[in-house]
């Protein structure tokens, strides 16, 4: 394994301890993502054409 990749999976393990033992950092970490997400999803919406449906 090279230094840089075990540096990154250091951090990663550390960031997600922090996680796992802090619930109000982990909240906002998950509401940010989601409102990314649901925000991603409304501008993808909104560059697609609408469907029409055949019957």
């Amino acid at each position: 394994m090279s230094k840089r990749r075990g540096i990154m999976m250091t951090a990663l393990g550390a960031g997600v301890t922090y996680l796992m033992r802090n619930k109000q950092a982990r909240d906002k970490l998950f509401s940010t993502v989601s409102g990314m997400v649901k925000k991603s999803n409304s501008s993808t919406e909104s560059k697609t054409r609408p469907r029409i449906e055949v019957k």
